[in-house]
């Protein structure tokens, strides 16, 4: 946020803060029930946009990091997920969380129980993330368990049993909403089914083998749909990119998942001795906003040119390739 704004903005009655500024002035001041973000205005055109997630006040606390919060630039993922636009990558007990433009909210980690608040205490990780269509609430997996939150809390009546999905008994490797038909695709080992979420069913013919995802390595991490119309999947350090209603991954890939999302370089760690010597040589960091978790929150952008682009805001719709360049296998998805 600037402290003031230059330059001509027109009428200054219907002036529009950009989604950053509106985001960090409702995580500094709060949001009114009456102005909540979380209520659908009146006007239908203006209903495309899902409800943004704030931080809690317990996220900005002053406690410390244990000695156990991972690594950044050398971790592997356990889950990542698309959450109002922005992603979410889960590391043991912790994650890092980059908006909808891509710049890390904090190199510095969350703690995943303090900013969802329902989940267990000694919750060590989490299996696969992602948010409904529809309603846009945020679905967690853990082993046989799943719970469903509304915004950062926990519906009543979670956890239960994965079995409602009609999924395995063995759990979740990756979930995700293909933004192409806005069904939901769970990935476990080397298979994949298809859910209707509008409709809470299991599609038929399920599962099938995750093959057909040509290039894709079999037992994901997760996978997330992202705002160019993109599906991205995550394994161990590298990621996958499929483009738009494609089911076979684009050339050049897999690339690093440190480098291209996270803003790390080949040599680079999140120790504190090493962080403080060389950020202003890695990334153009703007000057902190709030503190979160007692570290400084920034926007952080590479300073390299990333495969990710600059990234439109979510849209409903995309444009789809003619039918007729798509696979047999991919046509079996269509219907």
């Amino acid at each position: 946020m600037r402290p003031y704004y230059q330059g001509p903005v027109g009428d200054p009655l219907k002036y529009d803060l950009p989604y950053e500024d509106k985001v960090r002035v409702w995580q500094l001041y709060g949001v009114r029930d009456s102005v909540s973000h979380t209520n659908r205005p009146a006007n239908p055109s203006q209903t495309a946009e899902p409800p943004v997630l704030l931080d809690l006040p317990e996220n900005r606390s002053t406690l410390l990091l244990t000695r156990d919060a991972p690594d950044r630039c050398t971790s592997h993922f356990d889950a990542v997920a698309q959450i109002r636009g922005e992603a979410f990558f889960f590391k043991g007990k912790y994650f890092w969380r980059l908006t909808r433009e891509k710049h890390l909210v904090s190199l510095r980690p969350a703690q995943i129980h303090r900013f969802w608040r329902g989940l267990p205490q000694n919750l060590d990780s989490v299996d696969a993330v992602y948010e409904r269509p529809g309603d846009h609430k945020i679905v967690f997996f853990k082993g046989l368990k799943y719970w469903v939150f509304k915004d950062n809390n926990v519906e009543e009546g979670y956890p239960r049993p994965i079995s409602d999905f009609g999924l395995p008994l063995e759990g979740v490797d990756a979930a995700f909403v293909w933004l192409h038909n806005d069904k939901t695709y769970f990935f476990k080992d080397n298979f994949y089914w298809r859910y209707d979420d509008h409709v809470r069913r299991m599609d038929l013919g399920y599962p099938k083998d995750s093959s057909l995802w040509k290039g894709l390595p079999p037992q994901l991490d997760d996978a997330i749909r992202w705002s160019d119309g993109s599906s991205y999947f995550f394994k161990g350090k590298e990621y996958w990119r499929v483009p738009s209603s494609d089911m076979e991954v684009e050339a050049g890939y897999p690339r690093s998942i440190a480098k291209d999302w996270l803003l790390c370089t080949e040599m680079q760690a999140d120790s504190p001795d090493t962080e403080s010597k060389s950020t202003e040589t890695r990334l153009n960091v703007h000057q902190p906003d709030h503190a979160e978790n007692g570290f400084e929150v920034c926007s952080c952008t590479s300073d390299s040119a990333s495969p990710l682009g600059a990234l439109p805001s979510p849209s409903p719709l995309w444009l789809l390739p003619p039918l007729w360049t798509l696979s047999l296998a991919l046509r079996s998805e269509l219907l």
